[in-house]
């Protein structure tokens, strides 16, 4: 009888999570870490990510590998008051900072030899398979 227990949730309403959820939707979430949406797909001997960063440019962009977990990290910045003013006048401002983080694990990934290309907001990301280590074989004397 104990297996059919379900967690105790809050539900109904609460005033402040719908006053952060009207916030975010109005102003866009503005400055939110958010994850990026990606495909990958297996090509046999390796594995192919493909990673979606409209609006980026290359060096926003970084892509780690520490102990079998790859991390993408793409943060774009605001340009700063001093570099609006020369620009002119905003009327209009829509565009703001974001950032997007996405992490993986990669452990039967060969990580030394990973390539990355990045062309018209699309991360490519090719990941060869690690090759499955065959023991030696080896003679034994029998003295």
């Amino acid at each position: 009888m104990m297996n059919t227990l379900t967690p105790f949730e809050r539900t109904g309403y609460e005033l402040f999570r719908s006053m952060r959820d009207w916030e975010n939707a109005f102003f866009g979430g503005q400055n939110q870490l958010s994850a990026c949406k990606t495909d990958v797909r297996d090509t046999g001997d390796s594995y192919v990510m493909e990673a979606e960063l409209p609006g980026f440019s290359k060096d926003e962009i970084q892509v780690d590998v520490q102990e079998d977990v790859l991390t993408l990290k793409a943060v774009h910045k605001e340009k700063s008051e001093e570099e609006q003013a020369k620009d002119g006048t905003y009327l209009r401002k829509e565009r703001s900072s974001c950032s997007y983080q996405k992490q993986m694990y990669v452990g039967d990934v060969d990580t030394d030899h990973m390539e990355a290309s990045y062309e018209n907001g699309i991360l490519t990301l090719k990941m060869p398979k690690k090759q499955p280590v065959v023991p030696e074989s080896r003679q034994i004397t029998i003295q």
